[in-house]
């Protein structure tokens, strides 16, 4: 049985920073990711990714308003298989970069899904059907747990009769749409209403909350939804849509 200072579980950059840290302060570490990729959520399905079709939604917008500054240009026409495509290859980039980084660190990098035996000792069990699967075993003084985090499937009535696309959907969608309903005003779904609106789609976003991003000054939410009304989106604030 292997024994470690420290055994991090989820490689990400939350994961990966803490191996790192921890290593360099001259602790025997452990990383264990069992995600079928490596990368992690910012990386894969999360922060990057959306931060990148972004920018591909604010360019085509932008080229919309030309007129106002005396250019004269025909109506730009999004090609969505293309902004995934960008959008694929420079996550693969970064995806790339931090398994190196994993592999080349100094701690060991387990791939494998981990399970506590008792409050010192993992069972780690070998990803796909190879031909050894048995499980490894590790101990270790602290453990720090990074595995993110997964969709929150909502127990709206309908929904799964009606389809419906999760934001790991939603940065994959490389066909055009018409129009969307975004569920939520926090800032992914403010995110992905942008993003959406600023390829030409008609966007309506249902809320609970009074306000869009709840947690942030009444001001700021004043103004962000100005913008978006201006822009086109429709809102529906609601009480009663689900618990």
């Amino acid at each position: 049985m292997n024994a470690y200072d420290v055994a991090v579980i989820g490689g990400g950059s939350a994961g990966y920073a803490a191996a790192r840290t921890a290593a360099q302060a001259g602790a025997n570490v452990a990383v264990i990711e069992g995600g079928e990729e490596v990368g992690g959520l910012c990386i894969l399905r999360g922060c990057m990714p959306t931060k990148t079709l972004l920018e591909s939604a604010h360019r085509n917008h932008q080229i919309t308003r030309a007129a106002e500054f005396g250019i004269k240009v025909d109506k730009p026409v999004p090609n969505w298989s293309k902004i995934i495509d960008r959008k694929n290859g420079l996550i693969e980039d970064f995806a790339s970069y931090r398994r190196h980084q994993l592999i080349k660190g100094k701690f060991d990098f387990i791939r494998g899904r981990a399970a506590f035996v008792d409050e010192h000792s993992l069972a780690i069990s070998p990803l796909g059907s190879g031909k050894d699967s048995r499980q490894q075993r590790l101990i270790a003084r602290s453990y720090i747990i990074a595995t993110g985090s997964v969709v929150d499937r909502l127990p709206l009535p309908g929904l799964q009769e009606t389809g419906y696309w999760t934001s790991d959907e939603a940065i994959q969608q490389s066909k055009p749409v018409k129009s969307l309903i975004v569920l939520g005003g926090g800032a992914i779904a403010v995110e992905f209403a942008q993003y959406f609106l600023h390829l030409g789609v008609r966007v309506t976003l249902i809320q609970r909350s009074p306000q869009l991003l709840k947690n942030h000054d009444p001001d700021l939410a004043a103004v962000l939804r100005d913008v978006f009304e201006k822009g086109g989106c429709g809102f529906t604030p609601t009480r009663s849509c689900w618990k």
